[in-house]
């Protein structure tokens, strides 16, 4: 089986998420999913406007359902999803509730595992029940931390008879790997749509998917402690303000020598006023380290204790 590119559209507006399918589809992308923002942004019209667009394309409307199954799977499908889905989360009626209605209104139903404990057991109870398709989905916060999906892929996609798809993180340089852990369904956010050229950047990924190469990349990376200095040394101050959604603090300051950054390890330093010691011994610790100091007016207060 050709392994499926799934790309997420993960937006708030529509127009960008019907360009960025445009654009996707145009670099190989097989399934657009109406991503969770989309759908609470826009609602299940976002559904109908990328079935009027595309109406030979399967349309995934991730709507993480977590209870209410019937009602909310009957009305993606009457807007024109293929495919819903479920969080493994939800009770285990919710599930059951929700493949009932896909087999009613002719939609397949994905079970996400995202924040689930026991991946497997969930994995095979949602096969048994009748789901479609299971989807192993690292967070974004454990990616933060260096994790990937493919170790839980493996044992799940070994176990299991129905396909398996896998999200998080993944960009021309891992797709391979997902397919050779066992994805049958490797889903693409970022990559494709935070790229200068999604279509190119779907082109990519689409190769890595068929060839089972990895096909080099320097954007849309995710790293734990480890990595995190030689990221950071590709951006600017400028860069990681705006991703931390923060404005300049200080006005009209210009860099003396263009072009260098000073990225490291920073270590802050408290006193008080008199305490000059942690000041002074501060260098001896720093190791080639930024280093702050912070001065407070006023000492701290002791505590008292009040009896009655």
């Amino acid at each position: 089986m050709k392994p499926i590119l799934q790309l997420a559209l993960d937006f708030v507006d529509l127009q960008r998420a019907l360009k960025n399918a445009q654009a996707g589809i145009a670099g190989g992308v097989d399934w657009l999913e109406a991503g969770t923002p989309l759908i609470k942004s826009e609602g299940l019209n976002a559904v109908r406007e990328l079935r009027k667009l595309f109406p030979q394309t399967t349309i995934v409307a991730d709507m993480k359902i977590m209870d209410t199954g019937r009602v909310e799977v009957e009305a993606a499908a009457k807007a024109g999803a293929n495919i819903v889905d479920v969080l493994g989360a939800a009770s285990d009626a919710t599930i059951q509730e929700c493949i009932q209605a896909g087999k009613n209104y002719g939609a397949k139903i994905v079970v996400d595992m995202i924040a689930v404990e026991d991946v497997l057991s969930r994995a095979q109870f949602a096969e048994e029940l009748g789901a479609d398709y299971v989807t192993i989905h690292c967070a974004v916060d454990e990616q933060m931390q260096g994790k990937d999906p493919f170790e839980t892929l493996r044992q799940v996609s070994q176990a299991l008879n129905i396909p398996v798809g896998v999200a998080g993180g993944i960009n021309s340089e891992t797709a391979g790997e997902a397919v050779a852990a066992g994805a049958a369904i490797v889903i693409v956010g970022g990559a494709i749509s935070k790229a200068l050229d999604p279509e190119q950047a779907a082109r990519d990924i689409r190769q890595g998917l068929d060839s089972g190469k990895s096909i080099s990349t320097t954007l849309f990376k995710r790293g734990g402690e480890a990595q995190i200095r030689e990221i950071l040394e590709q951006v600017s101050a400028a860069n990681l303000s705006d991703a931390l959604h923060r404005g300049g603090v200080l006005q009209g300051i210009r860099p003396l020598f263009p072009g260098i950054q000073m990225v490291g390890r920073a270590i802050t330093v408290r006193t008080y006023p008199g305490d000059w010691a942690k000041p002074v011994q501060v260098p001896d610790h720093c190791c080639g380290h930024h280093r702050e100091l912070q001065w407070r007016r006023r000492p701290p207060q002791p505590r008292r204790r009040f009896q009655s």
